[in-house]
């Protein structure tokens, strides 16, 4: 290949992705004459009969109680809270003892300890699911704190909706007490009004969240079989295949499930690894359910479109590779990339005052800082973006790594590949080469794309060089 095609082909992967993401969020937030809210009875009724099931491994004993007693204080009638820990057995008797006192203090709850861990977090939620006897299902994380609105509502809609499966929450930033946890509360309020709201207005489809979504647990046992086991992402695989099954998920905004975002880089890090991975394995497990389920072709398109969400940041991190090692070796700036830049430029700035304008942030100079270091964190790992969907793509197969928590968020636990320093440094250089040969605006781009991953070094240099 010439190498001034390959330069403009970088240009290409580095740009497009970007413009397209950017103008089809703002198309799902525009309003049109066709967007119009589902209409769903939401009348609340009392709730009751609902089990909850808490999957725990490695979680902080404090993190664990406090959901407990949470789940207690809502006053469901008959409800009850299946623990299911995948924990080592050395772990085995502190659980116990908890489990005991919650007991003793009148949680209703359940213990289940499971000696061969199969199917990771898939296989603890079949585990509660087939032990559990309420009418209704909800997965709880550690840290996820649901409103009592959200089941008065879901119950009522799931009583009165015999095609509807279950019903979804407004996910909410719970804390925003670290620099990571501020940027991604952002990011979580925005993304929510897009990938959720938006669709729902637009009557595309919602796929349920882990821990956000009530399910019918008769249809879920007898119909759906649980959880795929084999599969990384439980809520996502399960969407899947609810959409191929002509069953309905009903998506509720007017109540809030509180979630917890990530307090460390690393956090973020082992997160998005996870979610990358499973999005990616679940666009091709459940591609023919998509293709087969009987809704119309723009609603299978968007949904096949959402499991792709982060196939454009490995796409750009590609072309930003592509594009350094060509500058490292003396090739130019083509024409094409510099009309692409500015054709991004313009969308960059659109995009960013419909993001102030639906995450409501009136303190201009503060919405500034966080969106630069949500846009730094999002660059630092686009190069697993990368490697995970490359994993996922040729089949290799992951486990399930929880996101650290509490304590273990800053758990040292062995020497890692300075990854982010690597690519900084690479980066960087190629954009300032770029820059000082001619090619300002492919080496401005490149420098400004290298200081994510060196912002990330410099901020949280623990989390860089350690595991």
């Amino acid at each position: 290949m010439n190498v001034d095609i390959a330069m403009a082909l970088a240009g290409l992967l580095i740009f497009i992705p970007q413009i397209l993401v950017y103008l089809y969020h703002m198309l799902l937030l525009t309003p049109t004459n066709r967007s119009r809210s589902q209409v769903i009875d939401v009348n609340p009724v009392k709730p009751r009969g609902v089990s909850f099931i808490l999957p725990v491994r490695k979680e902080p004993l404090e993190y664990i109680e406090e959901a407990a007693r949470y789940i207690h204080s809502l006053g469901i009638e008959d409800y009850e809270l299946i623990i299911v820990s995948d924990d080592p057995v050395d772990s085995k008797s502190k659980l116990l003892d908890l489990y005991i006192n919650l007991k003793k203090d009148g949680v209703n709850a359940w213990f289940i300890w499971r000696s061969e861990p199969r199917g990771f977090k898939s296989g603890a939620l079949n585990t509660g699911l087939y032990a559990s006897r309420g009418d209704y299902i909800y997965i709880v994380d550690v840290d996820s704190r649901p409103e009592k609105c959200f089941f008065e509502k879901a119950i009522g809609i799931l009583e009165r909706e015999p095609g509807v499966i279950g019903v979804i929450g407004r996910w909410e930033p719970r804390n925003q007490s670290s620099r990571v946890s501020e940027a991604l509360a952002v990011a979580l309020r925005f993304y929510t009004r897009i990938l959720y709201e938006g669709k729902w207005k637009k009557n595309l489809f919602t796929y349920p969240l882990g821990t956000g979504t009530l399910y019918k647990s008769r249809v879920l046992k007898e119909v759906f079989k649980g959880w795929d086991e084999n599969r990384v992402s439980d809520d996502l695989e399960l969407g899947g295949r609810i959409l191929s099954s002509g069953f309905k998920l009903v998506y509720l905004n007017e109540c809030a499930v509180y979630v917890e975002n990530p307090d460390t880089y690393k956090s973020f890090r082992i997160q998005q690894s996870r979610w990358i991975y499973g999005a990616v394995d679940t666009a091709i497990s459940r591609f023919k359910h998509i293709v087969k389920a009987p809704v119309k072709p723009i609603v299978k398109l968007d949904a096949f479109f959402h499991l792709l969400q982060y196939i454009p940041q490995a796409i750009v991190f590609l072309g930003a590779f592509l594009a350094s090692l060509l500058v490292l070796l003396g090739v130019r700036e083509p024409l094409l990339t510099r009309y692409l830049f500015i054709v991004w430029l313009v969308f960059l700035a659109m995009y960013s005052l419909v993001m102030k304008k639906y995450t409501a942030s009136n303190n201009t100079e503060k919405y500034i800082v966080q969106i630069g270091r949500l846009s730094a964190l999002t660059v630092a790992i686009s190069y697993i973006a990368f490697y995970k969907t490359v994993k996922a793509v040729l089949r290799v197969k992951e486990g399930f790594k929880r996101t650290p928590k509490g304590v273990f968020q800053t758990t040292v636990l062995k020497k890692r590949i300075p990854w982010e320093l690597i690519f900084g440094v690479f980066f960087f250089t190629a954009g300032l080469k770029s820059m000082l040969t001619g090619g300002m605006l492919i080496g401005l781009w490149l420098t400004t794309y290298s200081l994510g991953y060196l912002y990330v070094v410099y901020r949280f240099p623990r989390d860089v060089f350690y595991e």
